[in-house]
């Protein structure tokens, strides 16, 4: 007889999130790369949707929740990715809830898209929160989140609207790793499950006392094959004959199968556990203080003559960060260029003591200076 479930697997661009782990100083170097290699798409009027990806993974979520806990319930063995997976699930399904609140599609739709050929349409900045993911296994951590952001601008500023999108794009990016892991243990499951039932007809007896494996088995099954066919059973002696002349012929032993089951399994639990633990810190960090630390523009803001600015509250200081996105073109050079336009004329305004007021970089962007400073940056308002 040859056995057919023992094909589980998953397609390579479904896999986990884990590509080499990088130091700081190769993060910053992979920043540096990354901000190199990617292109804005100028003809694209926004970035591809991912609320089709989002929604799907939702019910892949809720789908091997489902199924994983019934497996509890029946007593079945669970791996210790598993567990993870089931004690905080409440945290990814409050998650999914607050990424639809935060991340309108109307404002989703404003983010630069790529134009490279693999990322082409996507959104750069969810493409920098996947390459973040890959070369961490899905670790996060504050100063690293910093370090990525700042190596990235050193090439090529974010726009005001990117920084805000960061922390959702983290969490999009989490999510979407954390269905990958749990079509990972998924498939395992059903390779250990479809052992457990080609064992079963063996037992019930074939006319066919041969036993084949096809080439492509997974190691789940095999593993669980292994375990099976040493319970004491002299009809089971055809099984472990197959298995070894199964693993010869791929240059395997027992215990090489045994060794990379129990191998990815640690791995899954790794990540499982980086991605909860990194979702759970970015419901933690204060996003407001983190935006302005890395954001160019206000950088430049900061630089008002009469240091007005820094002294400001929070709101105060978002409006006339929203007025900087209002006067420039939508691309993150174009906003630190009024930034820095606006700084440079409350500068000439100080330096020939003509007014205190106006003397403040806030005067000319939402203050009686703001027609000035449109004249001077050639602003034309849009229609609407």
């Amino acid at each position: 007889m040859l056995f057919t479930a023992a094909r589980a697997g998953i397609r390579d661009g479904n896999r986990p999130f884990r590509d080499e782990p990088l130091s700081s100083e190769r993060l910053d170097e992979r920043a540096l790369a990354l901000a190199a290699s990617f292109t804005i798409d100028s003809r694209r009027r926004h970035a591809r949707s991912i609320y089709p990806r989002l929604r799907d993974n939702e019910h892949v979520l809720e789908a091997a929740y489902r199924t994983l806990a019934e497996d509890v319930r029946e007593g079945a063995f669970v791996t210790p990715a598993t567990e993870w997976f089931l004690d905080n699930f409440h945290l990814v399904s409050s998650e999914l809830v607050e990424i639809r609140e935060h991340l309108p599609r109307r404002y989703f739709r404003q983010l630069p898209a790529l134009a490279t050929r693999e990322e082409a349409g996507e959104a750069r900045i969810y493409a920098m929160a996947v390459a973040l993911l890959r070369h961490t296994d899905s670790r996060l951590d504050l100063p690293q989140l910093t370090l990525f952001l700042n190596s990235y601008q050193r090439v090529a500023p974010l726009t005001l609207g990117e920084l805000w999108a960061w922390p959702s794009m983290l969490k999009l990016a989490l999510v979407e790793n954390l269905r990958r892991l749990a079509d990972e243990i998924l498939a395992s499951r059903y390779a250990r499950r479809g052992a457990d039932e080609d064992v079963a007809q063996l037992d019930r007896g074939s006319n066919d006392d041969r036993v084949q494996f096809p080439d492509d088995a997974h190691d789940a099954y095999l593993m669980q094959m292994l375990h099976r066919a040493r319970e004491y059973d002299v009809r089971r002696s055809p099984l472990r004959a197959a298995l070894e002349l199964h693993l010869n012929g791929r240059g395997l032993g027992a215990e090489d199968i045994v060794r990379a089951e129990q191998q990815r399994q640690a791995a899954s639990q790794a990540s499982m556990a980086n991605a909860i633990t990194s979702l759970r810190l970015c419901t933690t960090i204060d996003w407001r203080e983190y935006v302005e630390s890395v954001s160019l523009v206000e950088n430049a803001l900061r630089r008002d003559p009469a240091g007005t600015y820094s002294r400001m509250d929070f709101l105060s200081r978002d409006r006339q960060r929203q007025a900087v996105e209002e006067l420039a073109e939508p691309t993150a050079e174009s906003q630190i260029r009024v930034a820095l336009k606006a700084v440079e004329t409350a500068r000439q305004v100080a330096a020939q003591s003509r007014s205190h007021a106006a003397a403040h970089v806030g005067y000319h962007l939402i203050g009686r200076g703001r027609a000035g400073l449109e004249l001077d940056l050639g602003y034309q308002p849009k229609l609407k």
